[in-house]
């Protein structure tokens, strides 16, 4: 779906946002997700960094599974073309705010795009989704809701059967007050566990922060 950005309103964003499942997917297309360890096998001669993220970063490696309705996949924005240049024979389409736009050989990718679907033409299903970071740096993962949360990127990703992962508290962040399943079935650090509370508690999330500290 859709992630509105700016702050102006948008009627047709906010009619896209409307759309039940149903309507959504008979629009755009219907979506078979890859799982993790095929866009590792996929991806595993591209030289940019890339990394799981979403609801499947939260639950990585926990006992406790569900369905995804997609894979998200963060590369930085700085990593888009070398993304490209390794995925020969697939369809890469800007998503900016539900208005669609091919990736054509030779044509950059506009700056306000943040979220690009993947699939192999348009008689196939979509595969995965890759989230362009364009708040993180070399060094460090920036929270793009708050660039005051930082994290080094040695602390910020981990690895799970050759597949790396935003760290479950990361991927928490973008979940207050939404996912209490995802936050209960994190496989949490207690240094993990606190430092989700403390951010949380930081940035106005009071409940959030609690339910982390009582979820283990």
């Amino acid at each position: 779906m859709p992630d509105q950005t700016g702050p102006t309103p948008d009627p047709f964003v906010n009619a896209t946002l409307a759309l039940s499942d149903d309507e959504f997917f008979a629009l755009y297309g219907p979506w078979t997700p890859m799982t993790p360890e095929e866009i590792g096998e996929m991806l595993s001669g591209c030289p940019a960094g890339w990394h799981i993220a979403g609801g499947r970063a939260a639950r990585a490696g926990a006992a406790a599974t569900r369905h995804h309705d997609d894979t998200d996949v963060v590369v930085l924005a700085r990593d888009l073309d070398a993304i490209r240049a390794a995925m020969p024979g697939w369809h890469l389409w800007e998503n900016i705010n539900g208005a669609f736009r091919p990736l054509l050989p030779g044509i950059p990718g506009r700056p306000e795009c943040h979220q690009v679907w993947v699939r192999r033409d348009a008689r196939s299903p979509w595969r995965l989704e890759f989230l362009v970071d364009r708040a993180s740096t070399a060094e460090e993962w920036v929270f793009k809701r708050d660039h005051s949360v930082r994290v080094p990127w040695d602390r910020a990703l981990h690895q799970i059967d050759g597949v790396t992962y935003l760290r479950p508290e990361l991927a928490l962040l973008f979940k207050a007050g939404q996912d209490r399943e995802d936050l209960a079935a994190a496989r949490l650090t207690a240094e993990g566990r606190q430092w989700l509370a403390a951010t949380l508690e930081r940035l106005g999330h009071t409940t959030w922060a609690e339910l982390t500290r009582h979820s283990q």
